[in-house]
């Protein structure tokens, strides 16, 4: 039997409005610049206010003959005879206008990756088999310098003779960055040595000690290493610090493309989506993303619809509500995108107060703790409005460095920062050891444990202090 009955049911749901008020707060900067442009080819209620010359006027830019959409209409139509002298100054006059809206990040060129590189200087050294094998060779450099892969497989999936991957592997290892291609750490080194040694900057000694006597320098047994080539142990020290200072276990980190005139290895450009300027009286967070449009609803369409509302409009009833949801959507969209500005110039404005300083100074032993918890307490907002404004988005500090939002909520930077400082200051006869690290943080206000002082210290590959001992 069919039965029909009715019951309630309370759920729960989200409003739309605050589904669009919380995707655009996660938005980047170009993400929004992207969003605003769609909704203005969408929306026939939400324009820019830049393109209505006319103030007051009710017509389109089209119709008006006062508009300046006309007045250019009017100048590209003229003929070459018919254009003045007062013409050729207003576009003269115009044209460094349009370069200032111009990006200047869109001329920066594409980023070289290290195989790239590889393969150019391969095509420069072989051609035909060879090169075909130093090409697939070269897929299989990781991104530390160094070549990963099982040398007998590479023969047999290319047809290759051992000859052919040997010869290909010896061309690779010749190639910038130094080191590059070593299937380990001592052929690695080796391979620096050799190329130094070719410019006469070569250690024979050092050179010796990595080829001969590589598991006693690993143990650092430097009397045995002075027994067993007939020196004094002093020289076998400055071999070892010849190496430290001189080689380099990521060759790849070395990498840099000759036409490259940055000292930086680091190509990859980041457009902030915070800016912080320092000011003499402190500092000002500007927001970056929609700096460019002015937003506004449609004057024609803002009549119809209070006259809508006001019941004097006698329009039907698909008029009645095309004009209502598109300006009421204009409305909400711009009401968000402000929303958003606020919020995240305020969480930034907390930030700048709370870090100053950091700001001022540049200096990372002057980063306290933080957490989005805390931020949202000062600012009596929920700490997932502080995640999604925060997220994967960059603030370009005073100094002009653009770092992450995750950057300040690092509550172990500092402490870090610290004994690293500490680490680089010590007598190198008698280092510091982690107990006596830890001592020092908690006199200072900073209670660590040895463990924690180990798990620091190791994620900025320092060594222990039996080590570093000199």
């Amino acid at each position: 039997m069919l039965i029909q009955d009715q019951a309630q049911v309370q759920q729960q749901r989200i409003d739309p409005k605050i589904i669009m008020a919380s995707a655009l707060l996660q938005m980047s900067s170009m993400e929004i610049q992207q969003t605003i442009e769609q909704e203005l080819a969408q929306n026939p209620a939400l324009e820019l206010e830049e393109e209505q010359p006319c103030t007051g006027c009710e017509l389109a830019p089209f119709m008006c003959g006062q508009c300046q959409h006309n007045e250019q209409v009017r100048h590209e139509s003229s003929s070459p005879d018919e254009i003045s002298l007062h013409d050729l100054e207003h576009i003269f006059d115009a044209a460094p206008d349009s370069e200032e809206q111009s990006d200047p990040l869109s001329r920066i060129q594409a980023e070289v990756s290290l195989q790239e590189y590889l393969r150019e200087q391969l095509r420069n050294m072989v051609s035909g088999k060879l090169y075909d094998v130093g090409e697939y060779l070269i897929n299989y450099i990781n991104e530390s310098g160094y070549l990963e892969c099982d040398l007998l497989e590479v023969t047999l999936e290319l047809d290759a003779s051992d000859e052919e991957i040997a010869e290909a592997v010896s061309i690779i290892q010749t190639f910038d960055p130094p080191g590059v291609g070593a299937r380990d750490l001592r052929e690695c080194m080796l391979i620096q040595l050799r190329c130094l040694a070719d410019e006469g900057r070569g250690n024979p000694i050092t050179e010796q000690i990595i080829r001969d006597l590589w598991d006693e320098m690993k143990s650092r047994r430097f009397n045995r290493i002075a027994r067993r080539l007939k020196i004094k142990p002093e020289q076998v020290k400055e071999a070892t610090e010849f190496i430290r200072t001189k080689l380099s276990p990521y060759p790849a980190a070395a990498f840099r493309a000759p036409w490259d005139y940055k000292t930086s290895d680091t190509k990859t450009v980041i457009r902030p989506d915070v800016i912080i300027h320092r000011l003499p009286t402190g500092h000002e967070v500007e927001i970056i993303g929609n700096e460019y449009f002015s937003l506004a609803v449609n004057p024609y369409y803002r009549q119809l619809y209070n006259e809508l509302h006001n019941s004097r409009s006698k329009c039907s009833e698909n008029e009645r509500k095309h004009v209502v949801e598109y300006v009421e959507r204009a409305d909400l969209f711009i009401k968000n995108l402000n929303q958003r500005r606020k919020t995240l110039k305020s969480i930034t404005k907390c930030i700048a107060d709370y870090q100053q300083g950091f700001l001022e100074t540049g200096s990372k032993l002057y980063l306290h703790p933080l957490t989005r918890v805390k931020i949202a307490e000062m600012l009596g907002m929920h700490e997932s409005t502080i995640s999604r404004a925060t997220a994967n988005k960059y603030v370009q500090l005073p100094n002009e460095e653009v770092v992450p939002f995750d950057f300040f909520f690092k509550s172990s930077q500092s402490v870090a920062d610290m004994i690293a400082q500490m680490i680089s200051h010590e007598d190198s006869t008698h280092p510091l050891s982690d107990q006596e690290i830890s001592n020092i943080l908690a006199q200072q206000g900073h209670p660590v444990a040895r463990r924690t002082v180990v798990k620091y210290r190791e994620s900025q590959k320092i060594l222990s202090s039996r080590s570093r001992r000199r």
